[in-house]
């Protein structure tokens, strides 16, 4: 059993779910942080080893990330952090 209230709720961490904005796409987005053998990208879960789950790991509230991906870097500011079951 995890001890959801060990969790900093102003911190990106494996079970977190984060709504960030994507500026290239100018959209916001929601995905859940999960382990690599849960991802379901269309269920809106992302695995913590992918390089977008990566980069959200730690980020905080309001924080800007960058993703580098062969099209070059993508940026997504982190617009809320939230812990959710299922």
């Amino acid at each position: 059993m995890i001890d959801e209230t060990a969790f900093d709720k102003d911190t990106v961490s494996i079970g977190s779910t984060v709504k960030f904005y994507d500026e290239e796409f100018d959209e916001e987005l929601e995905y859940r942080i999960v382990g690599s053998t849960e991802s379901d990208i269309l269920k809106g879960l992302i695995s913590n080893e992918s390089p977008l789950g990566r980069a959200l790991i730690g980020a905080k509230l309001g924080e800007v990330v960058e993703v580098e991906a062969a099209e070059g870097i993508s940026r997504y500011k982190v617009l809320e952090i939230s812990r959710k079951d299922g």
